[in-house]
């Protein structure tokens, strides 16, 4: 996604991370005429803290912004079909474009984005990074579908997975060793940034 912004020659403003009022203040200095397109996570890889997607949907909304959401820390991990937190937090539909990859959760390898049928048409002509690469091998696309298929009817791994985050932090609290930020337990955090792209 960063590389997506750098890449796109498109000028940038950098809002304060998981801020919607920082947000809604950045984009008002901008005309309804201007395209904007608000870019951000979902599940922050680095703090595990999580975005509040719907308040930057309405701030996004109420701009006339696009959404471009990278859920790629959360698919096949939260949603009650492995689909993240948008998913989880019925806002799926709320968002322009969703990315996400079959690595991780999905344990395979590639990625996708969600969209309109045209803006994938329009990615799927014109972004020279999706050009000029190598398609998944049959064999790996396999392997992904029926990854997905499973983790869609399946919560176990979800359920695993929680299960054994809490585990860890109590025996890393038993053994006396501090989690670090203290905040990601609660899903909020302030060290990192995110994206608005004009």
């Amino acid at each position: 996604m960063i590389e997506g912004i750098r890449y796109s020659g498109a000028q940038k403003q950098i809002f304060a991370h998981n801020d919607p009022k920082d947000l809604d203040r950045q984009l008002a200095a901008f005309g309804d005429d201007t395209p904007k397109l608000v870019a951000f996570e979902s599940v922050y890889s680095m703090d595990g803290d999580i975005a509040p997607i719907a308040e930057l949907c309405d701030v996004a909304e109420a701009h006339g912004a696009m959404t471009y959401l990278d859920e790629v820390h959360a698919v096949g991990l939260y949603g009650p079909r492995g689909g993240g937190i948008a998913e989880r937090e019925g806002l799926s539909s709320r968002l322009t474009v969703i990315e996400g990859t079959l690595a991780k959760g999905f344990g395979v390898v590639g990625g996708y984005i969600a969209a309109s049928t045209a803006l994938c048409d329009f990615v799927r002509s014109c972004a020279s990074g999706f050009i000029f690469t190598t398609s998944l091998p049959p064999a790996v696309a396999a392997g992904a579908l029926a990854s997905v298929r499973h983790v869609k009817q399946s919560a176990i791994e979800r359920q695993r997975h929680q299960e054994r985050v809490a585990m860890l932090r109590r025996q890393l609290d038993a053994a006396g060793i501090r989690i670090w930020p203290t905040k990601a337990i609660s899903f909020r955090s302030s060290s990192a940034t995110q994206r608005c792209v004009k």
